[in-house]
């Protein structure tokens, strides 16, 4: 069930490392993943902010986490996003 008030940067951070991760598999929307030197490194949004999940192994094991309210982080996955449905109505090949 989601939450009915809207959840600051602040707040989330307040939480134990678990109930970050319940609430982040639960209600976070998945923006993508990105994978450098042997760690995957998986993107969501809560609310007003980001929060990067650092996996050793993919989904087994979280490294660490990044959180951050700055769009200037989310190049890296934004490359990978096609959005050729929205500018022309087509996805690219």
């Amino acid at each position: 069930m989601r939450r009915d008030l809207i959840m600051t940067l602040f707040e989330f951070q307040l939480l134990s490392e678990t109930e970050k991760l319940e609430l982040i598999y639960r209600e976070g929307i998945y923006i993508g993943k990105c994978k450098t030197a042997g760690v995957t490194t998986v993107l969501y949004q809560i609310d007003s902010f980001y929060i990067e999940l650092f996996y050793s192994q993919y989904r087994r094991y979280v490294k660490r986490t990044r959180c951050f309210t700055s769009t200037a982080f989310l190049d890296p996955y934004l490359r990978d996003i096609d959005i050729g449905m929205l500018v022309n109505g087509t996805a690219s090949t």
